[in-house]
């Protein structure tokens, strides 16, 4: 078991973090279980990846999504919105209420390389839009990428899925063989196994990796995170909030965001936090 690392960067935002490198997430590069109940982050740009926020059900609060191809959605408990950035886009992301926390998670997927420049786009969905999967011991909302027959409409590149899965009993699921998988338990504590290996013990903010095709969870109340996809091709790079495989196209993403080619987006009038 891997325990995700708390991060406080003001009084109004904190994170329980696992990053690519501490356990294979093969294209996820990240993942933050946020807390944030002030305005954190003013616009700022994307390329190369996606950028996704999932408010958590129980949320207190929601976020007001806007970019700079003009969407502007409401994430409210439940909600899923995916930023796919591509060729580079400017979002922000604010607490509709401010003194309000928001719970949620963000995380980054990185688009292969023949497409980590394809045209930006935004998909949100709702609670009631969202595609579920239902179990005996509980169900599963798929995010991205096929699970148990049942599939997202958000395109997946690498053989990513992504789901979260509410656990009252017991539940199998299948994983297919040769993918980089892993859990995050995001509330509650139970029991995971793979296949005919030994029952282990979990967790809140622990992460695990999936070993073999069959994961079998069981608890009450219990929340994970169940993530897959192939490995990562070739070593994406960070250069401030672009990512990329070659250092010719970070260069370019940082010269189109400074001539105005990822569009332009205004602060929202607020305080900000930092």
């Amino acid at each position: 078991m891997y325990r995700l690392i708390s991060h406080t960067m003001t009084p109004a935002f904190s994170t329980k973090s696992l990053r690519n490198g501490a356990i294979p997430m093969g294209h996820v590069l990240n993942i933050d279980h946020f807390q944030m109940s002030e305005p954190t982050f003013p616009p700022h740009p994307h390329a190369g990846f996606s950028a996704v926020t999932w408010m958590l059900p129980w949320s207190s609060g929601a976020f007001t999504n806007r970019d700079s191809r003009g969407d502007r959605s409401r994430i409210g408990p439940g909600s899923l919105h995916w930023t796919l950035a591509g060729s580079g886009m400017l979002h922000e992301e604010i607490p509709e209420t401010p003194g309000t926390i928001c719970e949620g998670l963000q995380f980054f997927v990185k688009l292969p390389e023949d497409l980590e420049t394809t045209r930006p786009q935004a998909f949100h969905f709702d609670p009631h839009e969202l595609p579920r999967a239902d179990f005996d011991g509980g169900h599963a909302w798929v995010l991205v990428g096929r699970l148990a027959e049942i599939e997202s409409s958000i395109p997946s590149y690498g053989g990513v899925m992504i789901a979260h899965v509410q656990v009252d009993g017991r539940i199998h699921l299948d994983v297919p063989l040769g993918m980089q998988a892993f859990g995050v338990v995001l509330r509650g504590r139970g029991q995971v196994a793979f296949g005919a290996q030994g029952i282990e013990e979990i967790n809140a903010h622990e992460a695990f990796t999936i070993e073999g095709s069959t994961l079998t969870l069981e608890g009450r109340g219990l929340h994970v995170l169940v993530a897959w996809s192939e490995e990562m091709v070739g070593k994406a790079e960070f250069r401030g909030p672009f990512c990329m495989f070659r250092p010719e196209r970070l260069a370019q993403a940082a010269a189109d965001f400074g001539a105005g080619k990822m569009g332009h987006l205004a602060p929202s009038p607020v305080r900000w936090t930092r």
